[in-house]
């Protein structure tokens, strides 16, 4: 066999930007949620774009790059027009949309892009092509140039993404405070992304827009009738001494959230609203309820732990929870810790970098009959 006849056989290279992108997509969201929307909105200059606005050219970016990856897959030296990035952000006026939504848009589009992508046959990848009359560039010199430029404007956001990318390319590799579940069936990112950390970022404070969308999906969470038999007490240090009244409800092995910088308590209500019977689902719905919460705050790049772990009498004691309410979870919520894992005590650190488990299926789910395995 020639050496040419033995090159050809070989496998075409990948673009490492496929594996960057995947990685992105799942981790991402969450770090760029965790800015507020008002810091989103400021220029550092007046001439200069806010993170909205360079959010937003990111945006415009992957619908270009898109399309490159579509057409130049399928047909080999095309010539594509480039486009004029300041103008595409003006006309789309970025600096006024929410921040969250734009979130949802890059995640979307490159969702999108990621798809044609995986699509392109191996071959495709040495196919060149011209942008706004450049030199002739391969196609998967496109993608992997196309996550470099999102990760220059990802750090001049202020989005630590290095990591990530480097992760990318190190197959298992899990990113701390990210642990996700290692799941027998494909089940939604965000339910594999959620877990219970112990560890905060300390002296970085919850918005009360942040906290009221935690409530918002916590309140639409179904209920038996609709009856909606759940409230949450919340304590972000506003009110600095309740804050630690409910601190000091704390069993002692929770002593770790007392760095959380937003307690909240769920409380169920005990019967009907309409008609005052015992209500035996109660504590179910103010579990949903819960959930959609802790959901959310995964969303929103926070760390929400629920803690069984506290003086329930006490608590009714020192917030007049009245009779026929009964107090469910303490939980604890911030920022996920960022710094290094050798700063925590040994078995804090323990704890947070212990693998998560479950069940098996065959356990929990029964056919027809109890024990019976589904």
């Amino acid at each position: 066999m020639s050496d040419k006849q033995s090159q050809s056989q070989q496998p075409t290279p990948q673009p490492r930007g496929k594996a960057q992108l995947r990685f992105l997509l799942k981790l991402l969201p969450g770090r760029l949620a965790a800015i507020p929307d008002g810091v989103a909105a400021v220029k550092p200059a007046p001439d200069s774009w806010s993170p909205k606005q360079e959010m937003g050219h990111l945006i415009d970016s992957a619908g270009n790059n898109h399309q490159r990856i579509v057409r130049a897959q399928l047909d080999d030296n095309l010539a594509l027009p480039g486009y004029d990035g300041d103008r595409w952000v003006e006309i789309h006026r970025y600096q006024n949309r929410d921040w969250t939504d734009l979130i949802a848009l890059w995640r979307a589009g490159n969702s999108q892009l990621l798809y044609a992508a995986d699509s392109a046959p191996d071959s495709s990848w040495n196919h060149r092509l011209t942008i706004d009359g450049s030199e002739p560039v391969t196609l998967r010199f496109v993608l992997d140039d196309y996550i470099d430029h999102m990760a220059s404007h990802l750090r001049h956001i202020g989005v630590q993404v290095d990591d990530l990318l480097a992760a990318a390319l190190e197959d298992g590799l899990v990113i701390y405070p990210e642990k996700p579940g290692r799941t027998e069936y494909p089940i939604n990112e965000l339910m594999r992304r959620r877990w219970s950390s112990r560890a905060f970022a300390e002296g970085r404070a919850v918005p009360r827009e942040t906290l009221l969308t935690l409530l918002e999906a916590a309140r639409w969470a179904p209920s038996c009738f609709n009856d909606q038999p759940r409230y949450f007490l919340v304590f972000d240090g506003s009110d600095g001494e309740a804050l630690e009244r409910a601190r000091g409800c704390l069993a002692a092995g929770n002593a770790w959230a007392l760095k959380a910088p937003v307690l909240m308590l769920s409380v169920s209500r005990e019967s009907f609203e309409q008609n005052g019977k015992p209500n035996r689902w109660a504590q179910h719905d103010t579990g949903l309820a819960t959930e959609n919460l802790l959901l959310e705050a995964t969303e929103l790049g926070l760390a929400a732990h629920p803690m069984a772990g506290y003086d329930a009498d006490l608590a009714r004691k020192e917030f007049g929870i009245p009779d026929g309410f009964t107090p469910i979870a303490m939980i604890a919520i911030g920022y996920p810790y960022s710094d290094k894992l050798e700063a925590l005590d040994d078995k804090l650190r323990a704890k947070e970098l212990a693998s998560r488990e479950r069940k098996p299926l065959s356990e929990i789910a029964f056919a027809g009959a109890w024990g019976r395995p589904f």
